[in-house]
C-alpha cells in the first residue's frame, strides 16, 4: 500500500512562539497568526481602494443595461427559471455565462435595479479572489509567506482590475477567477496529499469557472505549469490527470466559440500573419499595463488609422514589428527559465509561461469585438506577473541590508497603485465620467468614435441635447457614412428641437449612407406623414416592408396612410396585419 503523504495541516516540528516569523524551506513562513494578520491588511487595504465604486451607478449605454436592468433572465429566481438561463443565456453579447447570468439573478432578486448590491457583490468577489490569490502563491512557493503576501497585495491594489470590478457587467470575470484560482488550490492539495475527492472537487470548479466565462479554458495548461513547479522536472506524467480538464475545456470552448459566431461576435477574418501580430501586441503591451498603469481606457483601438469608418491596414504600422520582438524574446526567455533548471530562473519562467497561457484567449488571435485589448482580460493573468515581483522581494527581503529600502520601494508602488485605483473607480461612476475620460486619452481621434456616440446617448437620457448633439455631429464628422449616428442626430432635430428640416435632411442622409437601415427608413415615413406628404412616406413603408415584411410599425403606417390616400379597404389589411403580428 502507498504511503500517504504527510498532511499541510499536520504539527510541524521547530514551531516559534505565536507572532514571530521563522525561516524555512524556501523562505520566510509564518505562523497562523501572522499569516491572518498578514492578508486581513491586505484585504482592508483592498477594501479601502475600491470602496469609491459602490457608490456607482449601473451603465445606461455600456452593457450594463443588456446584462441587468433589460434582461429578462435575471427577472425571476426560480428552479424553472435557472434551467431557461442554461438553455437560453447564449445571446448576451455572444456569450454563454449561465452561472454568472444566475449571480446576477440573485442579486436583482435581493437589490432590484439598486446598484449597490451589484457593486457590493462585485466587491466582495474581488476580496476573495485575493485571498485565493494568496494562498494560491502562498502553496506554489512552498508556504512562503512574503513571497504569497506581495504577490496578494499587488493583485488586490492594481487598476487594472477596476474594469472587473467597478462595472457590474463583468461579473463573469470575478466568478470565473473565483471557481479557477479554487479548482488550482483544490489540485495543489490533490497533489500534496493524494486524494481523489480533492481531484473531483477541482474538476467540479473548473467547470464552474467555464460556465461563468468560457476564458477559463486556459486553466489545464496552468495545472500542468502547477505540476512542473511541484516535481521540479518536466515528465510526461504531468499530463494523463489533466485530460479530463482538457476535454471540459474543449467542449465549453468549442461551444463558446459557436455562440460567438451565431451572435456575430466574432469580426471579419484577417490574414494569420497578421493576426499573429495583433496577438504579439496584446501579450507585449498588457505588460506594461499591469506593472505601470498610467493610462487606462475602457476602449483600446487598434494601432491601425480608421478613415470613414474603415480600418486602413496596409502598411503594417511599426509597432507590430517592436511588440512582436518583444514577444518573442519574453517567450524564449520563458523557455530557456524553464529549461535551466534553476530556481530564480524557474520562478520567472513559471510567472511569464503563466500570463501567457491565461491571456493567450484574448490576444485577438480570432478578432472578437472592436478593441484589440480590454484591461478586465489581464485579471487572472496579472498574478504570474506579480508573482515574479513577490518571489524576487522575498529574495531581497532575506537580506538586511536590503529589507528597509525594499519595505520602502513597496510602500511607495502599493501606494501608489491605492490612489490610482481610487481615481480609476470613479472613472466608472457613470457612462459620462467613463467616456469623458475616454476622450481625454485619446484627444480628437476618431478610432474611439464609440465613445462620443455612447456619451451622446447618456448626455441625452440626462437632458443635454446640445451636449448629445455636438458628440454625434462629431463622429458624422469623421465618417459621413455613419447610418447609425446620422440617424441618431436626426431624431434629436425632430424629437428635441421640433426642427423637421434638418430632421429630414439627416435621416436622408443617413438612408443614402444604408439604405437597408428599417429604423432610418421608418424614420423616413414618419417625418413624410407629418410633413403631409403621404405617398412618399407610403413609399417608405413598403421600402421597409420588402426588407421586413412582418415590421408592425411599417405595416400600421401603410394600413393609415392606405386610408388616408382613400384605399380604407387596403389600409385595414394592412392595419389587420399589423395587429396579428
Amino acid at each position: 500500500m502507498k504511503q500517504k503523504r504527510v498532511s499541510a495541516t499536520a504539527p510541524r516540528k521547530n514551531t516559534v512562539p505565536s507572532g514571530k516569523l521563522k525561516k524555512a524551506g524556501p523562505g520566510i513562513q509564518g505562523t497562523s497568526f501572522s499569516r491572518i494578520m498578514v492578508v486581513a491588511a491586505i484585504l482592508v487595504v483592498t477594501f479601502l481602494a475600491f470602496f469609491p465604486s459602490l457608490h456607482n451607478g449601473l451603465m445606461k449605454f455600456w452593457d450594463d443595461q443588456d446584462y441587468v436592468t433589460n434582461n429578462p433572465l435575471v427577472r425571476i429566481l426560480s428552479a424553472g427559471n435557472i434551467f431557461r438561463i442554461f438553455r437560453e443565456d447564449k445571446g448576451m453579447y455572444a456569450n454563454y455565462h449561465p452561472l454568472t447570468t444566475i449571480s446576477l439573478a440573485v442579486n436583482y432578486f435581493f437589490s432590484g435595479d439598486d446598484p449597490f448590491g451589484y457593486h457590493f457583490t462585485n466587491l466582495i468577489l474581488h476580496l476573495l479572489n485575493t485571498l485565493l490569490a494568496f494562498i494560491f502563491i502562498y502553496l506554489l512557493s512552498k508556504r512562503n509567506l512574503v513571497t504569497a503576501a506581495v504577490a496578494a497585495l499587488l493583485f488586490g491594489l492594481t487598476p487594472v482590475h477596476v474594469e472587473s470590478v467597478a462595472w457590474v457587467s463583468e461579473r463573469k470575470d470575478l466568478l470565473y477567477t473565483f471557481f479557477f484560482l479554487a479548482s488550482v488550490i483544490a489540485y495543489q492539495q490533490y497533489l500534496d496529499r493524494e486524494e481523489w475527492k480533492l481531484y473531483v472537487l477541482s474538476l467540479f470548479l473548473f467547470l464552474c469557472s467555464l460556465l461563468s466565462k468560457a476564458m477559463a479554458a486556459s486553466l489545464p495548461l496552468v495545472l500542468i505549469l502547477v505540476g512542473y513547479m511541484q516535481s521540479k522536472q518536466w515528465s510526461w506524467k504531468l499530463l494523463p490527470d489533466k485530460i479530463p480538464y482538457l476535454i471540459l475545456a474543449l467542449l465549453l470552448g468549442y461551444y463558446a466559440v459557436k455562440v460567438q459566431s451565431e451572435g456575430e461576435a466574432i469580426t471579419e477574418a484577417l490574414p494569420v500573419i497578421r493576426r499573429l501580430f495583433h496577438a504579439g501586441y496584446g501579450f507585449a503591451v498588457y505588460f506594461p499595463l499591469i506593472l505601470f498603469p498610467f493610462s487606462l481606457a475602457a476602449f483600446y483601438p487598434y494601432p491601425y488609422p480608421l478613415i470613414q469608418g474603415h480600418w486602413i491596414t496596409l502598411p503594417l504600422p511599426p509597432v507590430f514589428y517592436m511588440t512582436m520582438l518583444v514577444t518573442i524574446t519574453l517567450l524564449g526567455f520563458a523557455g530557456y527559465a524553464i529549461a535551466s533548471g534553476r530556481k530564480n530562473l524557474r520562478v520567472a519562467g513559471f510567472g511569464i509561461l503563466f500570463y501567457a497561457a491565461t491571456i493567450a484567449l484574448v490576444l485577438q488571435f480570432i478578432p472578437v469585438g472592436r478593441a484589440i485589448m480590454a484591461d478586465r482580460y489581464a485579471y487572472i493573468p496579472s498574478l504570474g506577473l506579480f508573482l515574479i515581483l513577490g518571489y524576487f522581494a522575498e529574495i531581497l527581503y532575506r537580506k538586511e541590508t536590503w529589507r528597509i529600502p525594499l519595505l520602502v520601494v513597496i510602500g511607495l508602488y502599493a501606494g501608489f497603485l491605492f490612489f490610482r485605483t481610487r481615481e480609476q473607480t470613479r472613472v466608472w461612476e457613470n457612462d459620462e465620467t467613463l467616456w469623458n475620460k475616454e476622450i481625454s486619452t485619446f484627444p480628437s481621434d476618431s478610432r474611439i468614435a464609440i465613445a462620443y456616440t455612447n456619451r451622446a446617448q447618456y448626455r441625452l437620457s440626462a437632458g443635454n441635447t446640445n451636449g448629445a448633439l455636438g458628440d454625434l455631429m462629431q463622429v458624422a464628422a469623421w465618417n459621413p457614412k455613419d447610418d447609425e449616428a446620422l440617424e441618431s442626430i436626426g431624431k434629436i432635430y425632430g424629437k428635441e428641437l421640433n426642427d423637421i428640416d434638418n430632421s429630414l435632411r439627416y435621416f436622408t442622409q443617413a438612408y443614402k449612407a444604408n439604405p437597408r437601415n428599417i429604423e432610418v427608413i421608418k424614420d423616413l415615413a414618419t417625418v413624410y406623414g407629418i410633413r403631409g406628404e403621404l405617398q412618399t412616406s407610403l413609399d417608405y413603408s413598403l421600402k421597409g416592408l420588402e426588407i421586413k415584411g412582418n415590421d408592425p410599425f411599417l405595416l400600421y403606417n401603410a394600413g393609415i396612410t392606405y386610408s388616408n390616400l382613400g384605399q380604407v379597404k387596403l389600409g385595414k389589411d394592412y392595419m389587420d396585419r399589423a395587429i396579428k403580428t
